[in-house]
């Protein structure tokens, strides 16, 4: 009898009733895989790409597309088979009817995989092969694309299996349709829940939560389930970088079809009908699911109010969470709602761990907020400044051996590449930066920007945090990033593009205007941004502590690289018409060669070259946008505060007054980002020989130094209610 279940007669009479698995595989295997490629070479004949970005697109096809489209008809497909192979175990006749064959479960099993198999690579082959094959009838036949048909095949397969085995597990360990699902559910993305969980919970009780993901918490999304180890291995193929993603995908593998393997064989017969065939599970899937649910409910109590009652909220909802869903999981295991409170042991230990969560959160028992490392144990930190210097675009270059350069662009986001892109430094005036602004939000919970930093301890291990900083901390924090040279040089290594590259430097200056420097002299632009590499390397932190007197704007073209994302978002090959790249710098007074060259323009590069006729000042008050505002109920009306429609208008034309205004403004692209007054005021620099435009366009500055006493007091006059540096 062993021997008959694997014959060709039988697996064709077994296989009746399920011919629609590899008919549904055929169909959606042709839309992902032939028709999507006849539609995608539709969208690049329709854009002027030359033959080798052709040729570099249909390559990415089958190394990227092909991969995604592909895995989630495997997934399908899978789920199907698996479903229809094994959903016999949920009726006690059938089960009754088929153990009772004289073949071992073992053989049966092997049986229902291997047609589950064919039900898969029949399909699968047939419309793979069809894709070469419009390929090659287009000319993009080569050795490279067959070989990576062949890695996606057994990619696809892997996959397929691992979804498949997941699926016959769940099924083996459950006796209900009911329970099968919600099991099912809950294995296919718990780990994804359970991280937006404690996401939220960190966010929630800690001042310096890091919100990117890494260590455990990256561990506990990618590898907490069979769906997640898929995604994870999807995206580190497509950057080539998949050895340690392809191991894990393997081992999973081999743990979910040695477990459903053991679950089917030793699955007793008796047990059909029951929501968990091994009743012994019924404990471990209640604290997996009770505890986290208790403390997820909880939270959603803490949000609500917005008053000193969300502790109170928050403990209600964690009581209720927890009796509510402990109860509702021992209803389902007994099918009984008298069986509500069968384990009230079991319900209080459960609860009074949801309360040791609780506590260690709220009270930070694992000392995540006090964390910081001694600067000896230091490796090194990175430091993700993007929300304090947000006023160049900067962008790494690094110039590979066949000439082709690896761009990527300043990270200006908030997520974890910001942290990981960067260099590695160590000085102890950046450690001594790092730890004021770390007491500084141990004493006071504060909003306003966020710096990310990366501790790196001499064993090589990682540890995030984010705070908050105050405009002196951010100060003290470049000038120690400007002291590090291997911060500088990586920041700004757009320099090390050949200068045949650079096509084009404008500049902004005093006032306000972007001018084009030496349109036709290249030598000069070249030497213009070598000065200014040069200044930016040997001035220290001292620099930043002044104010800009220029930004230059370098726009760099034809330059060979890896690839760019065109405005369709494809990723395009540069090779041939080349990328283009464009960077601004702040010119500080300190950079002496660039100065002098910029000199030889004639554009203003201080306040005092201005002629300033006079500077209109809009006050927006509170008491014009219909505020009900008390702080301001005693002071006098100023006479000559000009009322306009959102507040007032003061025309300073004095010497002294535009002498002093000189001092403490700025055109806003003039200005470093941690230094922006934040007030509810605009001002127009009106020069000699124009006219002010009413406030309706103009030469408009910003607030960036010390404020005259004239200003504050014409503000407090007008109502201002937002007057104080940018924190």
């Amino acid at each position: 009898m062993k021997s008959k279940i694997y014959s060709s007669e039988y697996m064709k009479s077994s296989s009746k009733g399920q011919r629609w698995i590899p008919a549904f595989a055929m169909i959606a295997f042709l839309l992902a895989f032939p028709v999507a490629e006849l539609i995608l070479m539709g969208k690049w004949n329709e854009r002027s790409y030359t033959q080798s970005q052709l040729a570099y697109l249909y390559s990415s096809l089958w190394s990227s597309d092909f991969l995604t489209m592909g895995a989630v008809v495997a997934a399908v497909t899978a789920f199907l088979a698996a479903v229809s192979g094994f959903w016999y175990l949920y009726s006690p006749r059938k089960v009754d009817f088929y153990h009772s064959l004289p073949v071992k479960r073992s053989a049966l099993f092997l049986h229902r995989v291997l047609l589950a198999v064919l039900y898969y690579l029949v399909p699968y082959v047939i419309m793979e092969f069809a894709a070469v094959c419009i390929g090659a009838a287009r000319g993009y036949y080569s050795l490279s694309i067959m070989e990576k048909a062949l890695i996606l095949l057994v990619l696809h397969l892997l996959m397929y299996l691992l979804v498949y085995f997941s699926t016959v597990l769940v099924i083996a360990c459950t006796g209900t349709m009911l329970m099968g699902a919600l099991a099912w559910a809950g294995l296919f993305t718990y780990s994804i829940v359970l991280t937006v969980m404690l996401q939220i919970s960190g966010h929630l009780f800690f001042d310096t939560w890091y919100e990117g993901s890494y260590g455990i918490l990256a561990a506990v999304r990618d590898l907490g389930s069979p769906l997640m180890v898929i995604v994870s291995f999807i995206d580190k193929y497509s950057s080539g970088n998949y050895g340690k993603q392809l191991m894990i995908l393997l081992l999973v593998l081999l743990m979910m079809a040695v477990l459903s393997w053991m679950a089917f064989c030793r699955r007793r017969s008796e047990n059909t009908g029951k929501a968990l065939v091994y009743t012994w599970m019924e404990p471990v899937l209640s604290a997996l699911i009770t505890i986290p649910s208790g403390l997820g409910i909880g939270l959603i109590f803490y949000m609500i109010p917005e008053d000193s009652s969300k502790t109170a909220w928050w403990i209600f909802g964690m009581i209720l969470g927890t009796i509510l869903v402990h109860g509702i999981l021992e209803v389902i295991y007994e099918m009984d709602f008298h069986r509500f409170f069968r384990r009230k042991v079991q319900l209080m230990i459960f609860g009074g761990v949801v309360a040791i969560c609780a506590l260690t959160m709220k009270m930070d028992l694992l000392g995540y907020d006090s964390y910081f490392p001694a600067y000896d144990n230091l490796q090194g930190v990175v430091v993700n400044v993007c929300n304090l210097s947000y006023t160049e675009q900067l962008c790494n270059v690094e110039k590979k051996e066949d000439g082709i350069y690896k761009i990527r662009y300043t990270a200006t986001s908030d997520n974890s590449s910001g942290l990981l892109d960067q260099p590695v430094v160590k000085s102890k005036a950046l450690y001594n930066s790092l730890k004021d602004i770390k007491l500084q939000n141990e004493k006071e919970k504060r909003s306003g920007r966020r710096m990310y930093v990366r501790y790196i301890n001499k064993q090589g291990f990682s540890v995030c945090r984010s705070y908050s900083v105050s405009s002196a901390q951010a100060q003290n924090l470049m000038e120690a990033l400007y002291d590090e040279q291997t911060w500088k040089e990586d920041r700004y290594s757009f320099f090390q593009l050949d200068k045949q590259y650079l096509k084009e430097v404008t500049g902004v200056f005093c006032d306000g205007d972007i001018h084009s420097l030496f349109e036709k002299n290249a030598e000069k632009r070249q030497a213009l941004a070598e000065a200014l590499r040069k200044d930016i390397l040997e001035n220290g932190g001292q620099t930043v502590k002044d104010q800009p007197c220029a930004m230059l704007m370098f726009d760099y073209t034809g330059i060979p690289s890896e690839g760019y994302m065109d405005e369709g978002g494809m990723n395009v090959p540069a090779v041939q018409e080349g990328e283009s790249v464009s960077t601004s710098v702040l010119v500080y007074p300190a950079y002496k060669r660039t100065l002098a060259i910029l000199e030889e323009t004639g554009y203003p590069l201080s306040m005092d070259e201005l002629p300033v006729e006079y500077i209109d000042v809009y006050y927006f008050s509170s008491e014009a946008a219909g505020e009900d505002d008390e702080a301001f109920s005693d002071i006098e009306p100023v006479s000559d505060l000009e009322e306009t429609e959102n507040g007032y208008k003061v025309r300073y034309d004095k010497k002294e007054q535009l002498e002093a205004l000189k001092k403490c403004i700025r055109p806003s692209q003039l200005v470093n980002g941690w230094t922006i007054w934040n007030a509810d005021a605009t001002m127009e620099v009106v020069l000699e020989g124009q006219e002010s435009t009413g406030g309706d366009s103009g030469l408009y500055m910003t607030f960036a130094g010390e404020i005259p006493d004239f200003i504050k007091a014409d503000a407090k006059a007008a109502h201002v209610t937002e007057w104080e540096v940018n924190d």
